[in-house]
């Protein structure tokens, strides 16, 4: 499962040495699968298969998924996770012409717009090392843990810049325009050029999850990347213009540059009140309110419902769950939750059919104490 190149790097030599007597001492051992897509032109999954589907109204897409694989002992957190991060600011009217371009629509008139498209991708694997901090809190009745992690990826895949120009369309045998290039990338999607080599770079972040507990409420937040850099030595940029409508193909520079980038950071925070309030009127034992809030720079998603507590005997042995039903009005989502001691489940999407879902969330975690 480990990349045969994690050795090359001396930061991992130095989170492996700084864990390995804690690992003796395992407490807990789990899984985590992370995915958060959306995308305003159409249907994540038909945007991500050659735009083939029904066209939307919305604007950018955005993608995030995460796998990880950890180990838990005496406060420390040592994981090993895979993240891919896709970021697109495109206007419906550029979406629209990729959309007749894929599903080889002819027109009556040329479509002639003005196109500006924003990227930000990445891909690598890597590892994690957090601690949590625990018993904050002065009172009994409050609980306060705050747990940042350091992360270190290597990435082998990055789409970072931008494009803007004229572009005109009457099918897939006339069409073209002139736009000007400013990205960096390990695979050029644009002019295609063959390259040869093999071009790494590290992302160096830091996480932070806090829990916070309450007679009145419980809030958990999640943020990634909330402070982070990749830095990228030698990695292929172009700088230049590409035009069909003129003697040239391509005028400008193509080079290698080492470069330092900010990665867009996310932002998940979920609190839950009990509705003790009304209590006298109805029974509500068990019941909380639960409101959550996804922060993106493409777009902020809201969810709002009902959590319900409950006790389980599985195996002989009785255990607390939770199930909560949101829904998120902006973009009509709703969202089901479960969790258990030993696993949580996430689930959102606009309908039962997620390939014509504008949003998709799957979240899965299971863990294993010992």
């Amino acid at each position: 499962m480990f990349s045969d190149h994690l050795y090359l790097h001396p930061f991992f030599l130095i989170l492996l040495c700084s864990m390995s007597n804690h690992i003796r001492a395992s407490e807990e051992v789990g899984y985590s699968f992370q995915h958060f897509s959306y995308a305003g032109p159409m249907a994540v999954m038909q945007l991500a298969n050659e735009w083939h589907g029904e066209l939307k109204r919305g604007d950018d897409a955005i993608s995030f998924i995460q796998n990880e694989v950890f180990v838990k002992s005496g406060g420390f957190h040592l994981g090993y996770l895979t993240r891919n991060y896709q970021q697109f600011e495109i206007d419906n009217e550029l979406a629209r012409g990729f959309y007749y371009y894929n599903n080889e629509i002819s027109l009556d008139e040329e479509y002639r717009i003005n196109a500006d498209l924003k990227a930000k991708t990445y891909a690598g694997q890597g590892l994690r090392l957090g601690y949590g901090f625990s018993d904050l809190a002065s009172h009994q009745d409050y609980s306060v843990k705050v747990s940042p992690s350091f992360v270190a990826l290597r990435l082998d895949n990055i789409i970072w810049g931008d494009f803007q120009g004229e572009l005109f369309y009457n099918d897939t045998k006339n069409w073209g325009g002139t736009i000007d290039l400013d990205y960096a990338y390990t695979e050029d999607h644009i002019v295609r050029r063959p390259l040869s080599g093999d071009y790494l770079g590290w992302l160096y972040g830091l996480d932070l999850d806090v829990d916070i507990a309450t007679p009145w409420f419980d809030l958990d937040y999640q943020g990634i990347n909330v402070y982070s850099r990749i830095f990228w030595q030698g990695v292929p940029r172009t700088t230049a213009q590409v035009s069909t409508e003129t003697a040239f193909l391509l005028f400008g520079f193509e080079y290698y540059e080492d470069i330092e980038l900010n990665p867009p950071a996310l932002h998940y925070a979920q609190v839950a009140a009990p509705l003790a309030v009304l209590s006298g009127i109805v029974n509500l034992e068990g019941v909380s309110g639960v409101s959550s809030v996804r922060v993106t720079p493409i777009k902020s998603f809201y969810y709002h419902g009902l959590q319900f507590e409950r006790e389980i005997n599985l195996f002989g042995q009785v255990k607390p769950y939770s199930f909560a039903l949101q829904y998120d009005f902006s973009s009509a989502t709703p969202r089901l939750s479960l969790e258990h001691p030993n696993f949580s489940f996430v689930f959102a999407s606009q309908t039962l059919d997620v390939s014509r879902s504008q949003q998709l969330v799957a979240n899965f975690t299971f863990h294993y104490t010992f």
